[in-house]
């Protein structure tokens, strides 16, 4: 049977958000997951087919992704199920899309661009928050800087609670410690060393540099070759400095591991949902010149959601063989459809719309 689309990872918290949306926008994608007890009710809820596959067992999965034109991955970790997905659909000459962040699944995914193009599927990576938030602003301001060579990215998430596979792959990042890129290569730097007081709306910030995806890919956006993606953290510098180097030693642990991957589907508490997200870009020359912009949104899940959705639309819309960057693909005006997103910034550098 035909189906619009399939959405891998449906039955966890940030999946089942993703298909209501789909649903709103009328699309009747397949929900696909590893537990049927929680697949079921989401499906029965929302009138749409489901269906259990295994992320090991590759041969089921080239089969089941080659039921439909495109696989949009929603289920973490990345560094585990993106791999063996992302070879089912390059078998079946399908498209796929993730929602992953963290540089290695990207700078995985970007090797097999040649083998994409002769398949004639369009491989996406970071089609949720934050890298098609933060990808898009990097294009828009390297556009606006066009001999720049440093790039500044900065996170100041809010969300609603926080899902447990945010939480795995947060582990997952961290256990490697921070990266910056540098000269065009990935290079690690210390997390407590890279501590600093940022402004952002509303007030100044502690900062660190993050080992993220957009590492990745607003290298292959804008072509910048120095690029450090920061994120904000809630604790004044000294403590954050103090802190910060020990994280990679307790996201090792295999203890901590097992628990946030029991933790998979549960609800975790809503904060205040008044609250606003915030990233910045600042593309910089040799000279001093700079482009700024921000970029304001609501909830990091409720962006994802939406920004996913309207990607598998532009992709299936007008599918283009090979990989992609989110700015590289969609534009620097892309976030910018997305309920309650509007971009500003320094009126004499940069005109934001919205």
């Amino acid at each position: 049977m035909a189906r619009d689309w399939i959405l891998y990872g449906a039955s966890g918290v940030t999946g089942a958000q993703i298909a209501e949306v789909a649903v709103r926008r009328r699309h009747r994608p397949l929900l696909v997951g590893r537990a049927a007890s929680r697949l079921a009710p989401l499906a029965e809820r929302l009138g749409l087919e489901w269906a259990v596959a295994d992320i090991a067992d590759e041969a089921a999965l080239a089969v089941l992704v080659g039921s439909a034109p495109l696989t949009l991955l929603a289920a973490s970790p990345f560094t585990v199920t993106g791999p063996p997905l992302l070879r089912a659909c390059l078998a079946a000459g399908v498209h796929y899309l993730d929602i992953a962040n963290e540089p290695g699944v990207f700078e995985t995914v970007y090797g097999h661009d040649q083998q994409a193009r002769r398949r004639g599927a369009a491989l996406l990576l970071g089609a949720g928050f934050g890298v098609t938030a933060t990808d898009p602003l990097a294009r828009h301001v390297a556009d606006a800087l066009a001999d720049a060579d440093r790039l500044d990215l900065t996170y100041c998430l809010y969300t609603a609670g926080t899902s447990p596979g945010a939480h795995a792959n947060a582990l997952s990042a961290l256990a490697s410690g921070g990266q910056v890129r540098r000269t065009g290569r990935l290079v690690p730097v210390g997390l407590g060393a890279s501590v600093r007081r940022a402004e952002r709306p509303g007030g100044d910030a502690t900062v660190f540099a993050a080992p993220l995806g957009d590492l990745a890919a607003a290298y292959r956006t804008a072509g910048i070759a120095d690029i450090t993606v920061e994120t904000a953290i809630a604790a004044p510098s000294w403590l954050a400095r103090l802190a910060l180097p020990v994280l990679p030693v307790v996201a090792r642990s295999r203890a901590l591991q097992r628990r946030a991957a029991r933790a998979t589907g549960k609800t975790l508490p809503l904060r205040d949902p008044s609250r606003r997200t915030y990233v910045r870009a600042r593309a910089s020359a040799v000279d001093g010149r700079s482009a700024e912009a921000w970029l304001a949104t609501g909830k990091g899940y409720a962006f994802t959601a939406e920004a996913s959705v309207r990607a598998v639309e532009s992709v299936l819309a007008g599918p283009a063989a090979g990989s992609h960057s989110p700015g590289g693909l969609l534009g620097a005006d892309f976030p910018l459809d997305i309920p309650g997103t509007r971009r500003f910034g320094p009126p004499a550098t940069i005109d934001g719309r919205g």
